[in-house]
């Protein structure tokens, strides 16, 4: 009797826990809708490269310039955990934001895309399809790109390669050399673990070793580590990675199956394997020198998933003649749009958006 009542408990828990979930996404599509006529809320798929794939576009009036977002991961989607729901609410009434699950991510994962089919440059042209699909939508002539971490090296190089379609590129901890950011990523842990006295953290972290790495899936590890010492997210890290996950969950334009894909880094998964090489081989201190469109990075001060310091060094090197810009935020880790959501806002608004030419 009582193991039966146990699972009676249970079960009425996971019933409830559901319910409260599916309230939940009903309350946050109906109180974020948006009611005047000038704007859109659309959940769309596309054909990219002969692949389907989901945007999400948003905002308040169809006449602002359009701001493409390019999630990172790689293959980690923001659609949920950057929904313009929760964290753009100042974007939306001056942008039309679009957010865009790539091949092979949330919602547009799938284990049956070929691995060949998911190289930097096919991503880049599925980014440069999807610009032109904007453009002649919304009749525009360019679109600011931003990109966030693993989005970042697509972002560039779309920026790099159709600079007459892009008004201004925002890397937002962007990559730069992937060799250089795991060795200093493993020297921050390393020495955390030494300075905290955690014998256990130092010999796993010495069993992970430094790179360069044969497998992607030692960079995962090493990213707990990272996490654990604050530098993915610098304040509050249980309450800002619960929100991450509960995001997911909530967001109404995932179904529960997507959600837990993504939870369960599926997408994350597939697309390292498939890009494994390309990744660990970008280097964009070699690869690009010079780009014709106004540059931003916007760094978080304790960044050690695509650190700082890398990042500053190549800004000073890189020669952009229309313009470019380093913004540091002092409380912010490698998610700045969740740490310092009103500076991210406004330096889009207030900064990137005033100083271009439309």
């Amino acid at each position: 009797m009582i193991v039966k009542w146990v699972l009676y408990f249970i079960a009425g828990l996971i019933f409830l826990l559901l319910l409260s979930l599916f309230l939940y996404r009903f309350y946050l599509k109906v109180s974020t809708k948006i009611e005047d006529p000038k704007g859109i809320s659309s959940l769309e798929q596309l054909t990219l490269g002969n692949i389907k794939q989901w945007v999400f576009i948003r905002g308040t009036d169809k006449k602002n310039p359009i701001l493409l977002f390019l999630h990172g991961g790689p293959g980690e989607p923001a659609m949920g955990m950057s929904s313009t729901r929760t964290l753009e609410s100042e974007l939306i009434e001056h942008f039309t934001i679009v957010h865009w699950d790539q091949r092979g991510a949330g919602k547009s994962y799938s284990p049956d895309i070929p691995k060949p089919a998911m190289t930097f440059d096919r991503l880049v042209e599925d980014c440069n399809e999807l610009i032109e699909y904007l453009r002649n939508r919304f009749h525009v002539n360019k679109v600011f790109l931003v990109g966030h971490s693993g989005g970042t090296p697509i972002g560039l190089k779309t920026a790099y390669r159709y600079p007459n379609k892009i008004y201004a590129y925002v890397g937002v901890s962007q990559i730069v050399n992937d060799y250089e950011q795991q060795r200093i990523s493993y020297d921050f842990i390393l020495e955390k673990a030494k300075k905290s006295g955690n014998t256990k953290d130092l010999n796993s972290i010495k069993a992970i070793g430094p790179p360069p790495y044969d497998q992607f899936t030692k960079i995962f590890k090493k990213a707990r580590f990272i996490v654990r010492y604050g530098g993915f997210i610098h304040r509050k890290v249980i309450k800002h990675m619960s929100y991450v996950m509960v995001s997911y969950l909530s967001s109404p334009e995932y179904s529960i199956v997507d959600a837990m894909n993504i939870l369960k880094h599926k997408g994350m998964y597939f697309t390292m394997d498939a890009r494994w090489i390309e990744m660990k081989n970008v280097n964009f201190n070699s690869e690009i020198s010079s780009i014709n469109v106004p540059v931003y990075f916007i760094v978080g001060k304790y960044d050690m998933i695509t650190p700082r310091a890398q990042v500053e060094a190549y800004y000073h090197q890189l020669d952009a003649p229309k313009g470019k810009k380093l913004i540091l935020l002092e409380n912010a880790a490698h998610l700045p749009m969740i740490e310092e959501k009103e500076n991210y806002q406004d330096i889009l608004v207030n900064i990137v958006l005033k100083e271009c030419d439309l």
